[in-house]
């Protein structure tokens, strides 16, 4: 089992999440973004290479498995997205320290073609590989796959069990001396350290041994995210580092203990598994120019304003009222508590003003779902990262760009100055692996152990024959 100290909190991580389009579905029709970029090489090398200017832990790729045209409003980087896997390679081949996080769908893949693509990736990079696990929400996908219907969240997470204990197997299929290439006797490798591991689930069933040498983290880092049980339960028992939506800070204190609560069930220490929180950033030079911003893309979104999810969470009869109605002026906003307050709070905090419309409440409700965002200059910005990091509500942060690549630049540019300025981020890097940058260890090769443990048996079972005879 691998472990990093509390040390590796004196830094904040920062990833940075690549929505070619942006991560607003109308971030793509804002003067200097682009709409053709998902697929444009120069266009992401250059985002990638930024975020290692900026020394950013991590350069982050999402998947999905399936998409139409009829997504384009709500979710534009779902009917454009590259295949995860061969984009982290590219990204890989175009930079030298940055960790890169590619996406991984076990409902829709093979863990055998998995683990030859990663430990692939990993041995080219130098070590910088990193696997996002998900196990799928899009429902069409099942047809793209041949199935009837997608499966419950039950049998995929079953499915995903079987999967990572095939994955984190094939990675120990080769010993780290397994290559021995020896020219004068022609030995190419050692048989004995190379290995099968024969594993029959109830769903899969893989003999090995991979093709592919031990990738030079040992094990590949595993991400994931996710709030049902099972979910949770999964995380606990196999990932690294947990991606967790950004909560108020009241719940975001109680989600963070809880889940490091679960890595004890597994003989995990809580400095074993650190959490990294999703946010979008709207940062300018000041807070005018970040509130401009996000008026300016909030207003560029296509959508039938449907105020049912609204209306249901607010828990008020939002019918009587037109979009330009003050919400001040609606019955019962001045009366609510709880959640709902925090979001018609959130909503003033994200427009910067207390005189919002029911189009204002519901544009932000919309992306949102009521959780925080971040508007304002370089010192709002640094001052949100450095509350929840000290409150211990995340370990860090991955970057959702509203738009690109003027928000990436902008946060390059002012809020990575600001947070190095107050010591919560690095300068340089340490480390030129994932592994590294996360203060995690490369774990023993489990053969090895066998063979080593064997070995040592060996004498004490002769000097117990000994005896006995």
């Amino acid at each position: 089992m691998t472990h990093s100290t509390d040390h590796d909190r004196k830094h904040i991580k920062l990833g940075f999440s690549i929505w070619a389009t942006g991560f607003h579905p109308a971030g793509w029709r804002i003067p200097g973004a682009r709409a053709d970029a998902t697929f444009d090489g120069p266009f992401l090398r250059e985002t990638a290479q930024l975020a290692e200017r900026a020394k950013l832990d991590f350069y982050f790729i999402g998947d999905q498995m399936a998409g139409g045209p009829e997504k384009q409003y709500e979710h534009p980087n779902e009917t454009l997205r590259p295949e995860a896997l061969t984009y982290a390679a590219y990204a890989a081949a175009v930079t030298e320290k940055i960790g890169i996080v590619t996406t991984v769908n076990t409902t829709y893949s093979h863990p055998y073609s998995v683990a030859r693509a990663s430990a692939t990736i990993d041995n080219l990079s130098g070590g910088r590989l990193a696997l996002n696990f998900v196990t799928g929400r899009n429902l069409e996908a099942a047809g793209n796959y041949g199935r009837e219907k997608h499966w419950d969240t039950d049998e995929r997470f079953d499915w995903a069990t079987e999967y990572a204990e095939i994955l984190t197997g094939l990675w120990d299929t080769w010993e780290d001396d397994a290559l021995v290439g020896d020219k004068a006797t022609g030995v190419l490798l050692d048989p004995a350290k190379v290995h099968r591991i024969d594993y029959v689930g109830k769903h899969l069933s893989v003999s090995g041994p991979l093709n592919v040498a031990r990738p030079i983290q040992g094990q590949i880092p595993i991400l994931h995210a996710g709030q049902s049980e099972r979910s949770l339960e999964f995380g606990a028992r196999f990932a690294d580092i947990r991606f967790i939506h950004t909560f108020h800070l009241p719940e975001a204190k109680r989600y963070y203990a809880d889940v490091k609560s679960r890595l004890a069930r597994y003989g995990r220490h809580e400095s074993s598994q650190q959490l990294v929180a999703g946010l979008a950033v709207y940062v300018g030079e000041t807070r005018e120019q970040a509130r401009q911003l996000y008026a300016d893309i909030q207003n560029l979104s296509v959508t039938n304003f449907d105020l049912g999810g609204l209306q249901a969470v607010l828990g008020l009869d939002l019918k009587p009222y037109t979009l330009e109605t003050r919400i001040d002026d609606v019955a019962g906003i001045a009366d609510l508590e709880g959640k709902p307050a925090l979001i018609v709070e959130q909503a003033r905090r994200s427009w910067g003003t207390s005189h919002l419309t029911l189009r204002q409440l519901f544009l932000f409700f919309r992306r949102t779902g009521g959780g925080p965002e971040v508007v304002g200059n370089a010192r709002d910005v640094a001052d949100f990262f450095e509350e929840r990091f000290v409150e211990r509500t995340t370990d860090g942060f991955i970057l959702f760009p509203p738009t690109l690549p003027g928000t990436l630049n902008a946060f390059v540019e002012l809020v990575v100055p600001e947070l190095q300025r107050r010591g919560l981020f690095r300068t340089e890097y340490e480390a030129s692996t994932f592994r590294g940058h996360f203060g995690l260890k490369k774990p023993a090769n489990r053969f090895a152990e066998r063979r080593a443990a064997a070995v040592q048996a060996q004498p004490a079972i002769a000097d117990a024959l000994a005896a006995a005879g």
